[in-house]
């Protein structure tokens, strides 16, 4: 292939001068220029014979002539510098691409030898020396390609001034080549983040059927997808008219905001067509290449279209550009040295020179007016280029303020190292190359304002890619859609907060929107699904966050709380009194008949089950679980134990002791009343030690709608509801018992107190298991238990106590030995009467 290309390189090198006739000015190392001042169509090349166009008769493109003027300009400067390159002459070698074989052509002569017109065939192009030390240009991707593949093998640095091409990034395949454009990466990145910055989701992505286009479109899709973005329609603009009317129909009926990555050429088509399809009202987002583009507003009407946002190369200073511009551009400048005769106008010739019959009709005014308004972004990239090459050359001649080493010539590999390397300061902008050859610059977005009589393009934002940060002045922006509202591009509405996506069709951006049920929210990270909250929240339909759940449980300040305090409190204090009652009555008859010794322990007990309050009250912990139910079952069972025990001796001394004489001495021998409580506590002792080692109680949390209701679960069923039992057991023993001794002498007939104790008892029971059954009282049950312990201690001490020490306070004369004495022989009469 390479041999090919030499080949052909010998031959067009070898043909007459007079072919193509460059601007020229001489110079130590000359730097050349591809600028496409006129513009040939593809249907106006004749494909049938190998003939170069003529450029001179083709579409004179007034955008690039200022960039063409811009590279004339920086040489003029960097020559006349002290500071740069001093002693060092730059010259320029530029040509009218019109076409891709103009460019070709041009090339390589770039890259014949210094000494002849060929390029020479060689193994090693180390020590080889071309015309130029670099190229500029040219602004096309397509074109840009075909001769980076080339200057690549050459290695002579090639920095193109608006080839953008996202492919021209990849340093293995086009090793040479730099730009002082962004990639056609960070443009994307940048229309990406200005279409999210508006909150559309619902677009058409369209582009021209060149590598920069499709690149483009791709690109864009890909980002967009990325960030949740649907693509409605995509497609290539055709050369058929009829397609692409078909897609202007499609996009009208489509979406709102549409991105075209297009170049100049094609883009005026395209918009063309859309005024005159009467496309109006919408968003269009277009590329760089046809962001400040004159010809394109100049198109009749072509304001009704919409609102027209473009990602526009960075603007740059160049002091004293407009007045190089004045200068008229003939053979008068000094600078410009032709090297053919003045006028001469042939139909060979292939580019355009100093004889253009164009350029008669530029002067100052069209200059300053027309062209440095609208093209000096694309012409400081220009300026931009050639400094780069000039501060490389700068470095690599070791220059210093006085002049530069000339013992050695610099080859064009040698400067592409530098340039690779070289980083300066250019009228406040920094300005390097990355490892892809791609400059830091960013963008500048751009707004066609139709408020003017001709359209102006205001700057209301830019993008900077090595943060990928956008920063848009929405204030600057005058929508032209209803009343100056940011219009919208959405296939559907935003659900509302609270509700779910469900898709509809293929696209995530389609969707119907239905509302999270109770309990449920909608969480930002997955649109498409509801939440579940956590156990400790709650939330009602339609929600995009959880709340917390109210905690429900006795706290220490509730006015129940207090209330059982009261009553838990007195409840220990008339305990604490009955105590030294009987102890300061302890030798009394009724003191003695109530069970003496064994009735401290039973107060002992009373006292406790007072205490089982404060397990009770306050945020449930472990440790209170564990012990509230188990330690009132224990001490209750004392108590009941202490009143079965008396009951039943009672019973023994007046009905069954004469009857069973020597069971009644062992019963007393051995203090059978203190033997039976020990055995009988011991059970219910085993039991609740049972229940906490195989599963204890432990806090628990009821969901109740939008509380929390903090109690103690109940733990081993099986082991409560044995020692609950247990515990009824015995309090239907002590009514029985109490029941069988209700005819006794009226001292010792407690039967009637101790049945209202136990019927008490009975409703405690019957309260307690219901409170733990009943459905949807969990709120509850915890203050109605705590109510029902304080109840049953309460009914101790009224049916058994109370009654004792109303006889030892208020009736003395019924707490005598005689007294009692008295009532026994009353007894014993009524028996043998009834005997």
């Amino acid at each position: 292939m390479w041999f090919l290309l030499l080949l052909f390189a010998y031959a067009i090198c070898s043909i007459p001068k007079s072919l193509s006739e460059p601007f020229t000015s001489s110079g130590e190392y000359v730097i050349g220029g591809l600028f496409p001042i006129h513009h040939t169509p593809l249907e106006d090349v004749n494909r049938l014979k190998p003939v170069v166009p003529d450029c001179e008769k083709s579409e004179f493109r007034t955008g690039m002539l200022t960039a063409f003027q811009a590279m004339r300009f920086a040489v003029d400067e960097i020559n006349n510098s002290t500071e740069l390159l001093p002693g060092i002459t730059l010259g320029y070698d530029i040509a009218d691409s019109c076409f891709e074989v103009v460019d070709i052509q041009t090339m390589f002569r770039f890259l014949s030898g210094k000494q002849g017109a060929e390029v020479e065939i060689l193994n090693n192009y180390t020590a080889y020396q071309p015309r130029v030390i670099a190229v500029i240009g040219p602004p096309s991707t397509d074109v840009a390609i075909t001769i980076a593949r080339v200057l690549g093998f050459f290695l002579v640095p090639q920095i193109s001034y608006l080839a953008s091409g996202e492919i021209l990034s990849d340093k293995m395949r086009f090793p040479s080549f730099l730009r002082t454009i962004p990639s056609d990466k960070n443009q994307a990145n940048a229309m990406a983040l200005l279409i999210q910055e508006f909150h559309w989701n619902w677009i058409a992505v369209i582009g021209s059927d060149n590598e920069y286009g499709r690149k483009g479109v791709n690109r864009v899709m890909e980002l967009a997808s990325a960030a949740g973005i649907c693509i409605a329609y995509q497609g290539i603009i055709s050369t058929s008219p009829e397609v692409v009317i078909q897609m202007i129909n499609n996009i009208s009926s489509t979406v709102n905001v549409t991105v075209l990555f297009s170049n100049e050429l094609v883009a005026h088509v395209f918009f063309s067509l859309v005024v005159a399809q009467n496309l109006t009202s919408k968003v269009w987002i277009v590329s760089e290449a046809i962001s400040v583009s004159q010809d394109i507003t100049n198109i009749s009407n072509i304001e009704s279209i919409g609102t027209v946002i473009g990602i526009a190369i960075k603007e740059g200073q160049m002091a004293h550009f407009k007045e190089f511009l004045d200068k008229p551009l003939s053979p008068t400048n000094p600078r410009i040295m032709p090297e053919s005769g003045l006028g001469e106008n042939t139909n060979s010739r292939g580019s355009c020179d100093q004889a253009c019959n164009q350029f008669d009709w530029l002067n100052a005014k069209h200059l300053n007016s027309m062209f440095y308004r609208l093209e000096k972004r694309v012409s400081y990239n220009v300026y931009s280029a050639v400094y780069a090459v000039a501060y490389s050359l700068h470095s690599l001649l070791q220059c210093n303020a006085a002049q530069c080493d000339k013992t050695h010539k610099i080859l064009p590999w040698q400067l592409l190292s530098s340039l690779k390397m070289v980083k300066f300061n250019l009228h406040d902008h920094t300005l390097y190359f990355d490892e892809h050859g791609d400059p830091p610059t960013g963008y500048d977005i751009v707004l066609w304002d139709w408020t003017r009589t001709q359209v102006h393009f205001k700057t209301i934002g830019s993008y900077l890619p090595t943060a990928r940060q956008m920063n848009i002045d929405s204030s600057l922006i005058r929508w032209n859609w209803g009343d100056n509202l940011i219009p919208t591009s959405n296939c559907s509405a935003t659900c509302n907060p609270g509700q779910k996506k469900i898709q509809r069709g293929i696209h995530p951006c389609c969707f119907d929107c239905e509302d999270c049920p109770s309990g449920t929210f909608q969480n930002q990270s997955d649109p498409y699904h509801c939440m579940d909250c956590l156990w400790q929240q709650w939330s009602p339909p339609k929600s995009h966050r959880c709340l917390e759940r109210k905690l429900y449980y006795l706290e220490w300040n509730s006015a129940f709380s207090i209330f059982l305090l009261i009553l838990a409190n007195g409840g220990l204090v008339l305990t604490i009194t009955i105590a030294m009652i009987f102890i300061l009555n302890y030798n009394t008859p009724v003191v003695k008949s109530a069970g003496g010794t064994m009735c401290f322990l039973m107060l002992v007990s009373m006292f406790c089950g007072f205490s089982c309050v404060y397990f009770y009250i306050g945020k449930p912990s472990k440790l209170f679980c564990q012990i509230r139910q188990p330690f009132f079952m224990v001490t209750f069972t004392i108590y009941l134990s202490c009143i079965l025990v008396r009951s039943f001796q009672i019973i023994c001394i007046f009905k069954m002791a004469t009857k069973l004489p020597t069971a009644h001495d062992y019963w007393v021998k051995y203090n059978g009343q203190y033997l039976f409580i020990f055995l009988s506590t011991c059970v219910q002792f085993v039991i609740c030690a049972a229940w906490l080692i195989s599963d204890p109680p432990s806090p628990i949390g009821h969901i109740i709608e939008k509380a929390i209701v903090l109690d103690c679960n109940t733990g081993n069923m099986i082991a409560f509801c044995l020692g609950f039992l247990y515990t009824v057991l015995l309090t239907v023993a002590c009514f029985l018992f109490a029941y069988m001794g209700r005819d006794l002498p009226k001292n010792y007939n407690e039967a009637k107190f101790i049945a209202f104790s136990m019927m008490i008892c009975f409703i405690y029971y019957i309260l307690y298991m219901t409170s733990m059954v009943t459905p949807n009282q969990e709120r509850y049950t915890s203050s109605i238990q705590t109510f029902l312990t304080v109840t049953s201690a309460f009914s101790i001490a009224m049916g058994y106590f109370l009654p004792k020490c109303y006889i030892i306070l208020f009736l003395p004369q019924n707490n005598t030995v005689a007294y009692f004495q008295s009532c026994i022989q009353d007894y014993t009469k009524r028996q043998n009467r009834a005997n």
